[in-house]
């Protein structure tokens, strides 16, 4: 039985989409799938805040100096989730047509697709890492601080490409749960080592920045091991051999990842760097607007957690439905729901992100009062434009990607970024001299933007495409 057949019976009954969010058996499809992956994305994003926190303590320019290059690898992370998202769209919809052996195909030839890309990322980045580094900076200390933080840090993305596709696959199958179990062991890890190499506790050598690095490398292989020790030991239906690998090129299914991953990935890869952009523009504005962006990353990355949780909830559940064949009105139907749930948790989440906004002086308490002022000026516009934030990523990453509509997010995620949020920045930034928050509304403009015409496209429902053939094996 798959994820969404469940609720058949309820849909039936149903006649409103209203009726739908509130129904007690597709609330529990929703938090089987949110619940968990937020729980994981907040536990990855953990890392960061933990760095940024621990970090905080050594100075400004540390802290300037993880935030700039923790947006370098952001970029290399965002295109293995991107490719990882891409084929679990195929993963879903062959789960719930029936064919797990396809469904297992599909995920390893995801899997040597982000792996190939990490190798050749993480050589290039390894290998030009201060070149990367004065693109945002000109401050030497913070260049030559976050040059050897990438190189320390950035190994870890071969592993972490496998951990996204595998959690991925896992939460097409609605077995998000495994994942986070997981990814928990996996902070636990990174907390105590961050906390004993960044100031030399129980016993370990005091390496500053450096430790935070050598705390995310050594706790993601440790995760890469659990998953693989996971899967085979229990013979998971995911546990690939090398003839799924043939296999899958044979049946075809390495055109439809091609297909559906590739605008995914370099959608994401995209957005990240445009990411990159903001943090550059921000970087030659000053060393002290580069600490507040900073500073807001990790406020703004878990609160995105949440966003993530509900948006890949909707990939799963309409994904797995489209699968199975459902027709156009019940699909309609369940993604209206999950857009209201999508709208009560952006409310609640830009609510606790205002009181967070008075908290910002407490959080990093060794930062100096200015910086602190902007950075809580910055926080409260952050819970404004977050409700268009969270509605994008469930309208884009969610419905259309699900649909395999991967197409047109990547148009959108080009033009709204490119043409209009990164030079609205650079204006704001380094031409008419705005405070920061003004700056911040500016790198935001695309999420706005992205909110209204993909709601559009959604509302047309154009998008529903079915990319696998019903199966029984």
């Amino acid at each position: 039985m798959t994820v969404t057949q469940t609720v058949d019976g309820a849909g039936e009954a149903v006649h409103s989409s209203f009726r739908l969010a509130l129904d007690r058996r597709f609330i529990a499809l929703v938090c089987a799938t949110a619940v968990p992956v937020t729980l994981q994305s907040l536990m990855s994003s953990s890392r960061t805040i933990v760095d940024a926190l621990f970090v905080s303590h050594l100075g400004t320019d540390e802290i300037a100096a993880i935030g700039y290059s923790t947006r370098v690898i952001f970029i290399v992370l965002m295109a293995m989730l991107g490719t990882a998202n891409g084929g679990a769209v195929i993963v879903a919809q062959f789960w719930g047509s029936g064919s797990a052996r396809k469904a297992r195909q599909a995920t390893t030839l995801t899997v040597v697709i982000a792996g190939a890309i990490a190798v050749v990322v993480c050589t290039a980045c390894f290998v030009w890492a201060r070149e990367i580094m004065a693109v945002g900076t000109e401050n030497s200390r913070v260049i030559s601080l976050g040059t050897e933080y990438i190189r320390t840090v950035i190994p870890m993305i071969i592993p972490f490409a496998v951990i996204s596709v595998l959690a991925a696959s896992l939460r097409s199958l609605g077995q998000a749960k495994t994942a986070m179990n997981l990814a928990l062991i996996g902070l636990f890890l990174h907390v105590a080592l961050a906390y004993g190499l960044v100031f030399g506790n129980w016993g370990m050598p005091e390496l500053r920045l450096a430790g935070a690095a050598w705390a995310t490398v050594i706790s993601t292989y440790a995760e890469f091991l659990l998953f693989i020790v996971y899967l085979y030991g229990r013979r998971h239906p995911m546990a690939f051999r090398i003839r799924d690998l043939r296999e899958g090129v044979g049946n075809g299914i390495l055109q439809k990842i091609w297909r559906v991953g590739l605008p995914v990935s370099l959608g994401s890869m995209s957005w990240a760097i445009g990411i990159f952009c903001y943090s550059a523009i921000v970087g030659r504005a000053g060393t002290q607007e580069l600490a507040v962006l900073s500073m807001i990353n990790p406020i703004e990355d878990t609160a995105v957690c949440f966003a993530n949780g509900v948006a890949t909830a909707a990939a799963v559940l309409i994904g797995n439905r489209i699968g199975e064949g459902a027709d156009e009105e019940r699909t309609w139907c369940m993604s209206k729901a999950l857009l209201i749930w999508s709208t009560a948790v952006a409310a609640v989440c830009s609510l606790l992100l205002l009181l967070t906004s008075f908290w910002v002086g407490k959080i990093y308490g060794e930062i100096d009062g200015e910086t602190i002022g902007v950075a809580r000026d910055t926080a409260a516009v952050l819970a404004f434009v977050f409700i268009f934030r969270m509605t994008c990523m469930t309208l884009q990453n969610g419905l259309l990607r699900a649909g395999g509509d991967t197409v047109y997010i990547l148009r959108a995620d080009l033009g709204c970024q490119w043409l209009i949020a990164i030079p609205l920045t650079f204006m704001a930034a380094l031409v008419w001299d705005l405070p920061f928050p003004l700056v911040f509304v500016a790198i935001n403009s695309e999420e706005i933007v992205k909110a209204v015409i993909s709601g559009y496209r959604v509302y047309r429902r154009k998008w529903v495409k079915r990319l696998v053939e019903t199966a029984t094996s």
